[in-house]
């Protein structure tokens, strides 16, 4: 306000505040991938109970670990959850080479022109060879066709020998994204290993591996997988052979336009065939067989699959019409998601409740449960409850089915009639770990989270795989900044000295990262589905379902209660859990060789809970080695990282530099009254220093303004050491009286 003052008054002036407020993060926002009986595919879906995580994705599958372990993260008090429904993909950079299906069926109406069709007697997947194909003619036409192609991976050693090899070395591998395979070179194999040929090591390599095969090209070892297509892949991860052997880092990737040529899929059919011939449509009928359908409809119209045609399919040669007047599809009815669940759905017509002869019902039966009912639906698109309008809607509409208008002329209202849907497919042949972990062009897999901004826990359930935990750890650690911390599953059936070989040998966690931690072993919980799992009582799972419920629950106890270890028969007390894999676990000693690797134990003892007996991250070495501690940590710098936006683009000055101090100290206060520190006085707990010797003039130039923070973490009472002796007071006391 410039200018004089004209008259007697009071002015009020808001002025910026000199200490800026820092809003608290969630910090048990989680995010989970795998398998889901239905759902959007390579998605980040939000759900908050399990009531809405079986809504959107589906009930238990005996294939996931994922619809256990949310009723897991739930139960234990998990109210966050966002849900990625991974499938086998072609190629995880292509979100449309899913390989999962949707069932369909159509709701036909009599007296319209129909397409000529042709469908084929065997079903999918089908097993074809490089360059066969489908040749068809329309209308009597010339021939257009379909080629497949499919390529294996190969990777060739970096000579053609002979190799210097000693007795028990190793060579590491992998085929097409699947477990590693260590095959060990023993001298017995080889006239001289010291002077391997490529021939004996092919035989050896070839003695020890699935999946794949060692050859010999000109003289030179090679390792090539046994799939065909784009899902083929060779890598070799590592070994003391190596070193001699020369095989380059990095996987070797085939080639082609479909997956593997030994299991092609209706979907990549489709693609193909309707790429090729636009005049033709493909679908997967009843049992997986191909329908192909002209796009044109009447007597005019044919179709002919000719000779050349692969008799993989198993198409006749005849030369197929459609007609003038027949059932007609009016409406197809297809599953809302790409899987096999569609096939227990049924799609019925019913006269309209209106009593309008225009419109019609639809009810959708799951099982022979009536689940939903639209009434009074229009084929007409301008009518207010068009078909298309009402069942596909995304919030009131359909969440097991969507509908598509065939168009046919004069929009035919469907007869009264029950459809049942069929040929869906779940995607599931040749799932690997690339499919977890998914592609940062493509968002599958892991990198769908990428768009959850407030997710700090990850969890692949039941994916516990070498390739997969390094996965979660970079992207906790690396593509995520250091803003996320992974919860890993142990692998089936490991006892302590198996659990240990994983973390140091296979996976190569070992002190790896301080952004993970892993737990043993799996868990026994009561059978919710003895239809699904079976008719035992309890069923093992995967524990990090239920990890992530406990550290949300211990977060959500109290301000600051991501400052308290989730660990200990307290906060560490795990529900719904009955039991262990092993009972190995309950023992002292074999607890004792775990938790000095940084496993956690699960356990539990006479008169106690089930709880979690660990609060270390895989990393002791680094600052913050305890879970609590460096989750703290993450929820500190995310707080503070975003709290600080207003400070972006303004002028450095002292001033603002002594606002962000005083900013920063007031948000440190606040924590360390929530327990965050080892001490509650301020000069003890933390420092922050925002001063001239670190704000140079030319740092300053550079656009820089650099805070540097001290925090004086907790550490968790790990061991609790009781030194017991004699009470010998009172014979002191009577020696001393005595002057002795």
């Amino acid at each position: 306000m410039g200018g004089q003052l004209l008259s007697s008054k009071i002015v009020v002036v808001e002025e910026e505040p000199q200490v800026r407020g820092i809003p608290s993060l969630p910090t048990s926002v989680a995010g989970a991938v795998g398998i889901t009986e239905r759902g959007p595919i390579g998605q980040a879906v939000l759900v908050n109970s399990f009531e809405e995580f079986q809504d959107r994705f589906g009930g238990f599958t005996p294939d996931s670990d994922l619809a256990l372990a949310a009723m897991g993260f739930f139960e234990n008090g998990g109210s966050q959850l966002w849900v990625v429904r991974t499938v086998h993909y072609g190629d995880v950079a292509v979100p449309g080479s899913a390989t999962a299906v949707r069932g369909f069926g159509f709701l036909t109406t009599p007296g319209a022109p129909t397409p000529a069709l042709a469908v084929s007697a065997l079903p999918e997947p089908f097993r074809l060879a490089d360059g066969d194909r489908i040749v068809l003619s329309v209308d009597g036409g010339p021939d257009e066709e379909a080629i497949f192609n499919g390529s294996a991976a190969q990777v060739a050693a970096g000579g053609p020998g002979p190799f210097a090899l000693a007795d028990g070395q190793t060579l590491a591998l992998r085929f097409d994204g699947g477990p590693e395979q260590l095959v060990v070179f023993a001298a017995a194999d080889f006239a001289d290993i010291a002077a391997a040929t490529s021939a004996e090591l092919a035989a050896a390599i070839n003695a020890q591996i699935a999946g794949g095969k060692a050859l010999v090209q000109a003289g030179v070892l090679a390792l090539a997988s046994d799939t065909e297509g784009t899902a083929s892949r060779v890598e070799v991860t590592g070994g003391s052979a190596n070193a001699a052997l020369g095989f380059p880092a990095g996987a070797a990737i085939g080639g082609g336009n479909v997956a593997d040529l030994a299991a092609v899929t209706a979907a990549e059919v489709k693609a193909l065939v309707e790429a090729a011939v636009p005049a033709v449509s493909v679908d997967a009928g009843p049992g997986g067989v191909l329908e192909l359908r002209t796009i044109a409809t009447g007597a005019a119209v044919t179709l002919q699959v000719q000779p050349a045609t692969a008799a993989a399919f198993g198409f006749d040669n005849d030369v197929h019409a459609g007609s003038d007047s027949g059932a007609a599809n009016a409406l197809r009815v297809e599953g809302k998601d790409p899987g096999a669940y569609a096939d227990h759905v049924q799609a019925e017509v019913r006269l309209a409740t209106s009593g309008e002869p225009s419109e019609f019902d639809l009810a959708v039966i799951e099982d022979g449960v009536y689940r939903e009912t639209f009434p009074n639906l229009s084929m007409d698109p301008d009518a207010p409850r068009y078909v298309e309008r009402v069942v596909n809607d995304e919030r009131l509409g359909s969440r097991l089915v969507r509908v598509i208008d065939q168009l046919l002329p004069g929009a035919p209202v469907p007869d009264v009639q029950v459809a049942q849907l069929a040929g869906g497919n779940d995607g599931l042949a040749g799932l690997n770990d690339t499919d977890f972990v998914g592609n940062d062009a493509g968002k599958t897999g892991i990198r769908a989270l990428d768009l959850v901004q407030d997710l700090t826990l990850l969890l692949v359930p039941g994916r516990a795989t070498a390739a997969v935990h390094n996965a979660m750890v970079a992207y906790c650690e690396v593509e995520r900044d250091g803003s996320v911390f992974a919860i890993l599953d142990p692998p089936a059936n490991q006892g302590a000295t198996g659990i240990v070989n994983y973390v140091l040998n296979v996976a190569a966690l070992g002190e790896l990262t301080e952004f993970a931690a892993i737990y043993w072993p799996r868990v026994k919980v009561l059978n919710p589905a003895r239809s699904v799992f079976g008719p035992a009582d309890k069923i093992v799972v995967a524990p990090s379902g239920i990890l992530a419920g406990v550290y949300s629950r211990t977060d959500s106890a109290r301000p600051g209660g991501v400052y308290d270890p989730p660990a200990g028969i307290d906060k560490g007390r795990m529900l719904g859990v009955l039991g262990f894999e092993t009972d190995e676990v309950l023992e002292e000693a074999k607890r004792d060789l775990v938790y000095p690797k940084r496993i956690n134990p699960l356990t539990t003892g006479p008169g106690l809970p089930r709880y979690i007996d660990g609060s270390r991250t895989l990393k002791g070495g680094g600052n913050f080695p305890y879970i609590a501690e460096r989750r703290g940590v993450i929820f500190i710098e995310q707080s503070l990282k975003q709290g600080l936006q207003f400070a972006r683009h303004k002028n450095n000055t002292e001033g603002l530099r002594a606002q962000v101090r005083r900013t920063i100290t007031a948000f440190l206060l606040t924590q360390m009254n929530n327990g965050a520190f080892r001490s509650r006085e301020p000069s003890k707990a933390f420092f922050v220093d925002v001063s001239d010797t670190l704000n140079t003039p030319s740092v300053i130039f550079a656009g820089k303004l650099i805070a540097r923070i001290g925090l004086a973490t907790n550490k968790p009472a790990e061991f609790i050491v009781l030194r017991i002796s004699q009470d010998t007071r009172a014979l002191e006391a009577e020696l001393a009286a005595a002057g002795a």
